[in-house]
């Protein structure tokens, strides 16, 4: 049987995922680790590969943060598949506004305390969540994340260098009203659209998530 690996986003975990419905599928969930002080990010990757079963079939499913870590695992080791969901496929997909962040490096002039109670009272407008337990459960994640990771991570994302070429197309899945990676910028090829989503969409629509990952999943 197949093994689906899921990478979560910035510092979530195995939550995100429980409303998907995948049949069929060995599936797994990688876990963060701790990043070494100014690690790279292909660094971090590489520890990350030990959790991965590398005598199987490998697909890798990545969400915001975690498709950025799952197209970079697939540089470095084979694998079947790689779907990300409401992410980017480079850094030329970021809207204006992170370009401008990323050019003169302002989330690191904020406080790792401020950039933590930022993320937690604006999280419920740019993540898009659309009830009161969504607003629990994100809210559980956030105040659940590391702060140290969290710190690491922006600055990762934001100074990604996409390191080598993909080695498997990367399959987009990404909803049109996302407010973190809006779809101005967001590349056509593989990526499939859904109307009105947003970056909880994992969650809040996880039945159309659903079909079109197992639409991809069919595909030879």
């Amino acid at each position: 049987m197949e093994k689906i690996y899921f990478i979560s986003g910035l510092g979530a975990d195995e939550r995100v995922f429980q409303f998907l419905h995948l049949n069929g599928f060995e599936q797994h969930f990688v876990k963060w680790e701790s990043p070494f002080h100014h690690e790279s990010l292909q660094s971090y990757c590489k520890r990350l590969i030990i959790q991965l079963d590398l005598t199987n079939d490998v697909v890798l499913i990545g969400v915001s943060f975690g498709g950025i870590i799952a197209q970079e695992i697939s540089k470095l080791i084979l694998v079947k598949k790689v779907i990300i969901v409401s992410s980017i496929k480079s850094p030329s997909e970021f809207d204006w506004q992170l370009k401008i962040v990323r050019l003169l490096n302002l989330h690191k002039l904020a406080p790792a305390k401020f950039l933590k109670w930022a993320n937690k009272y604006t999280a419920n407008y740019y993540f898009g969540v659309e009830s009161n337990d969504e607003t629990k459960l994100l809210g559980a994640i956030i105040e659940d994340t590391n702060t140290d990771f969290m710190v690491w991570a922006i600055d990762a994302i934001l100074n990604w260098a996409p390191f080598g070429k993909e080695n498997v197309p990367i399959y987009h899945i990404h909803g049109t009203s996302d407010r973190i990676f809006p779809i101005t910028n967001i590349k056509h090829k593989n990526t499939f659209f859904i109307s009105k989503g947003g970056h909880f969409m994992i969650v809040n629509r996880s039945n159309e998530v659903s079909n079109l990952i197992n639409q991809v999943l069919s595909l030879n």
